[in-house]
């Protein structure tokens, strides 16, 4: 963290805010505890320091860096703070020398804390600060009070969950810009459950070098634990953002399913369609009886749209009939908002095989997304490895909807965050189910002939 006091040739400081992501273990709150020590009393503190440690809860606040800090300065008989002349609180330090100077530890209040003239603010933990728990708006505030005073912020946390859209997700994303500072030590590759315990030693070894109190075969004991999922080891020993617990699909385990297999003519398929208006994607997903699941067509708003675009329908009922012309289809089950009509016209041109499917029906959704995510984890579904899919797919986010009789979660399909696309997600989850409910074939299919 040597650059966040980087200075240029007239004497300002380069970085206005700065971002430390670091493994669990190597030494985030005390370093962060003496960085705050410093600003507090130390040779770069300002006239009147006002130093703030920030947290999304306050009591861890004060566990976390301030209870490390008051440690550091109570202990001995307080000699250290003896030395420097500071009047030590549960949850304040003051200088005696300087009855202005103050060190506090702060909660995701952020209401109370606008306005304040704070020269330098801890964020702490800040994988956990998100919009929804205010933690959004304390990072803009702490950023705002500092900014008042030429003050500066430094976030601490693990690597953050993706597409959470925490603090430290959106912090990594501004690195590069002007006066914005991120640093991390990553590993030189991704690991993976199926590396030997050799070689994720050797990638502990460098995410943790110069930690050397840290135990690494205890460590790699714990990432190999069955009852660790490897995408929490993945953030909290080898400081790898990933996509979480909350992932409705694990990236590795689809990645596992890509196959060069091709639907063929005839072949028996249900499909399952997500349609929009104009602000989401529209997507129609096919599955055969064995798990192939392939996208058909997937309409996504271009970036630059204006307000007036709507998706091309055309691009849609063309794939359809294609499917149809081509394939065995047993079922599509259809989400019908903003595309009832369609649905008419579709069930009047293939009577019996065009199913309504309201996927906002939690009763309704909750089991085909259990049967999809266990086709996947039991590796029963397969697919081409288009990037456009597999961005839907990983986009998807579970949401606890209820439990089950024998006391397992239900769950449904939810967006990360506004902008990131699980529509063809959603129409694969309803082409699987379209695929398990197709009746076995009685007579040998009939073709229909499609004349342009």
């Amino acid at each position: 963290m040597v650059a966040f006091y980087e200075i240029d040739s007239d004497g300002v400081y380069t970085y206005r805010r700065a971002a430390l992501q670091g493994a669990k273990g190597i030494g985030k709150s005390p370093l962060g505890a003496v960085i705050a020590l410093a600003e507090f009393c130390g040779p770069v503190a300002p006239a009147a320091p006002w130093v703030q440690i920030a947290a999304n809860a306050e009591e861890q606040a004060y566990s976390n860096v301030y209870a490390l800090l008051w440690a550091l300065l109570s202990e001995n008989d307080a000699t250290a703070a003896a030395e420097l002349g500071i009047d030590l609180g549960r949850g304040r330090l003051y200088l005696k020398s300087n009855p202005g100077a103050k060190l506090e530890a702060v909660s995701s209040a952020w209401g109370t804390r606008e306005g304040q003239r704070v020269t330098f603010a801890l964020a702490d933990e800040t994988h956990t600060w998100l919009k929804s728990n205010g933690g959004h708006r304390l990072a803009r505030v702490l950023r705002r009070n500092a900014a008042k005073v030429d003050g500066r912020v430094l976030e601490l946390s693990n690597a953050h969950e993706l597409g959470e859209e925490s603090t430290a997700e959106l912090s990594e994303s501004e690195a590069g810009h002007p006066g914005v500072l991120f640093v991390a030590r990553r590993p030189s590759v991704e690991p993976s459950p199926e590396m030997s315990d050799e070689r994720l030693l050797g990638l502990l070894r460098e995410v943790y070098a110069g930690a050397p109190w840290v135990d690494l075969p205890r460590l790699l004991r714990e990432v190999r634990d069955p009852g660790v999922p490897f995408a929490e080891s993945l953030r909290f020993y080898f400081n790898v953002p990933s996509a979480g617990l909350l992932s409705a699909v694990d990236p590795i385990t689809w990645t596992a399913g890509k196959t060069t297999r091709m639907l063929e003519d005839g072949e028996r398929i249900g499909l399952g369609f997500d349609g929009s208006r104009s602000r989401d994607a529209t997507a129609l997903v096919a599955c055969t009886q064995d798990g192939f699941l392939v996208p058909l067509a997937i309409e996504e708003r271009p970036a630059n749209a204006g307000d007036g675009w709507l998706i091309d329908r055309s691009v849609i009922q063309r794939a359809l009939e294609d499917a149809f012309g081509r394939f065995e289809v047993g079922f599509i089950y259809a989400d019908p908002w903003h595309w009832r009509d369609e649905l008419d016209e579709w069930g009047g041109r293939w009577p019996n095989r065009v199913v309504e499917f309201p996927t906002n029906s939690n009763a309704k959704m909750a089991p085909v997304v259990d049967r999809f995510r266990t086709g996947i984890t039991e590796n029963r579904i397969t697919h081409p490895g288009d990037e456009t899919f597999t961005r839907h797919i990983l986009n998807a986010r579970l949401r606890k909807v209820g439990r089950d009789e024998d006391g397992r979660g239900r769950y449904t399909l939810e967006k990360a965050c506004p902008g990131r696309l699980i529509d063809a997600c959603v129409a694969a989850t309803l082409a699987v189910e379209a695929a398990a409910q197709m009746p076995e074939p009685t007579e040998p299919p009939f073709f229909a002939v499609v004349f342009e």
